[in-house]
């Protein structure tokens, strides 16, 4: 993305968050931008257009911060917890600090369904990596569990998406994630 469209992603989030979708207008964007309302239009045909716009950088950056964390060095368990807290907090953290999140929540449903939709296949597809490569690296095993890596997988990305939705999601992520984490743990450890 080049300059100019980050900080203009950067200016939408800012209004967004402070306004919510509904009273956010083209203009507030182009104001907090520092250009003129043409010129925002020469980049984005509406709204709507610059919502998605914003969701699909917003989950990419997420998705980035995964990436770093399961790159890293550090044992599988704690590459695993640091990718989906990463993760986790990049997506949900703008919405939780907005007066106005539930409606932001509600307007990525509407508007972004299909971008949320690649994003949670590519976060899946991603644990999935890291379930391999600790599996080839002797890291863990899942003879104990009797799951292949694809099924582990699944199940740490839908534990996950239970951990956001629940109560306090964000404010307990470390703990549970932490929690769930130990009984990766101890369930995969090779013998």
């Amino acid at each position: 993305m080049d300059e100019k469209k980050q900080h203009i992603m950067t200016a939408a989030a800012e209004v967004f968050t402070r306004y919510g979708f509904k009273k956010a207008s083209m203009q507030d964007i182009a104001d907090a931008a520092m250009m003129s309302r043409a010129a925002l239009y020469l980049h984005f045909r509406n709204k709507d257009d610059l919502f998605r716009s914003l969701m699909t950088w917003h989950q990419g950056e997420a998705l980035k911060a995964a990436e770093v964390a399961f790159l890293s060095s550090r044992p599988f368990i704690l590459r695993m917890e640091n990718a989906l807290t990463d993760f986790t907090v990049t997506i949900m953290a703008p919405v939780k600090a907005s007066t106005h999140g539930l409606e932001l929540f509600e307007a990525n449903m509407m508007l972004a369904g299909d971008i949320n939709a690649a994003t949670s296949l590519r976060l899946r597809a991603l644990i999935e990596n890291a379930v391999k490569t600790a599996i080839s690296q002797g890291e863990i095993s899942l003879s104990a569990i009797g799951l292949s890596a694809e099924a582990l997988a699944d199940l740490l990305y839908v534990c996950l998406d239970g951990i956001k939705k629940a109560p306090n999601g964000l404010e307990k992520l470390d703990q549970r994630l932490a929690a769930l984490m130990r009984l990766l743990d101890t369930s995969t450890r090779p013998s």
